[in-house]
Formats: structure tokens, C-alpha cells, sequence
């Protein structure tokens, strides 16, 4: 993963926060092999959630957008929310 060798342990929210959990691999929609966190070191996550659900991944900083700033496999870049 991105993540210093899984160091990084960004803050994830989800609707289902409360709910038992269970680790998990977090992986996006690309195919691409880096579009993956914490193989190495599941996260844990409620076992509520489904293939698709949407996740607020807090803290990651401001280069973050650098990864999805093209269309990649069919994906058009990601909108940014200025705050």
C-alpha cells in the first residue's frame, strides 16, 4: 500500500461505525495493484459493510488528489471539495 509500508493507520469512517468489525483488505474499483490498503495489515471495519460502500478516509493529506488527478481505466479524475 501507499502507506510507509502500512504504518500509516489513516482514521476511516463508515456508516456502519458502532457495528461489530472484522479485519479487512480495503481495495478501490481500478484493478490496479496499488489501489489496495492494508494487505499486509487489515484494518478492522464493520462486517455490516458491503462490496461498495462508501468510506471517509480522513487525514491523508493534500497530495492525495495527485493519484487520481487523470482518467485511469476508465475513471474520470475525482472531484475536489475545497473546505
Amino acid at each position: 500500500a501507499e502507506t510507509t509500508d502500512e504504518m500509516i493507520r489513516y482514521p476511516i469512517r463508515t456508516p456502519a461505525d458502532g457495528a461489530p468489525t472484522s479485519p479487512c483488505v480495503i481495495a478501490g474499483p481500478s484493478c490496479d495493484s496499488v489501489d489496495v490498503l492494508y494487505e499486509k495489515r487489515p484494518y478492522q471495519l464493520p462486517i455490516s459493510l458491503e462490496i461498495g460502500a462508501k468510506v471517509l478516509i480522513e487525514g491523508t493529506g493534500a497530495y492525495t488528489t495527485t493519484y487520481s488527478a487523470v482518467g485511469f481505466n476508465g475513471f474520470p479524475p475525482l472531484e475536489t471539495h475545497v473546505i
